[in-house]
């Protein structure tokens, strides 16, 4: 999924900065930069560490960042799933005495996780289903991907936030760098 971003007001400040003798680039790297670090933090980290433990979601949603060979930042989630314990809430839906259905609560609600539940054992921990192909012993299950999550919360309030920060950051930005002596 791509997003495209349009800054308000960008030729007249690039404009007032080549009139002072000053660069854009550098001011719009580190708008964009801040807005992707603002928006994986507030957007996506905080409404999705209710459910998934915050350190796994900080390795699930890499940024990487402007500089100066590459002018666009970006939150690049992860398609690996997320295994099932990492989530804060799970459970199981019963389907007979040795087979329950795993599901994990999301942001958006409950979700279906690859993997099944062994209501009689003592331990009652969530294993992963194996194909015909698969070698070795049981693993533990696997719940939907940060990705799905990411995908999930980026409906079009949260792209109209993005523009309205970069917007706010770009002016202040171009600000301070217009009082610089």
């Amino acid at each position: 999924m791509e997003v495209s971003v349009r800054l308000k007001g960008f030729e007249d400040a690039k404009r007032r900065l080549a009139a002072s003798s000053r660069k854009i680039d550098p001011v719009m790297r580190g708008a964009l930069n801040t807005t992707v670090s603002q928006t994986r933090k507030q957007r996506y980290v905080q409404p999705m560490s209710r459910s998934i433990k915050g350190k796994r979601l900080n390795a699930a949603l890499k940024i990487k960042r402007a500089n100066s060979r590459n002018m666009n930042a970006r939150i690049i989630p992860s398609s690996s799933g997320i295994l099932v314990l990492n989530y804060k809430t799970w459970g199981m839906d019963k389907i007979d005495a040795t087979r329950a259905r795993i599901w994990v609560i999301g942001s958006n609600g409950k979700k279906v996780a690859a993997g099944f539940i062994n209501p009689s054992s003592s331990k009652k921990l969530p294993w992963s289903t194996r194909g015909k192909k698969a070698r070795g012993g049981l693993r533990t299950a696997i719940g939907p991907s940060a990705a799905y999550w990411f995908k999930q919360l980026s409906r079009g309030n949260t792209i109209q936030w993005i523009n309205s920060f970069l917007e706010r950051e770009f002016a202040r930005r171009v600000t301070k760098e217009l009082n610089k002596p």
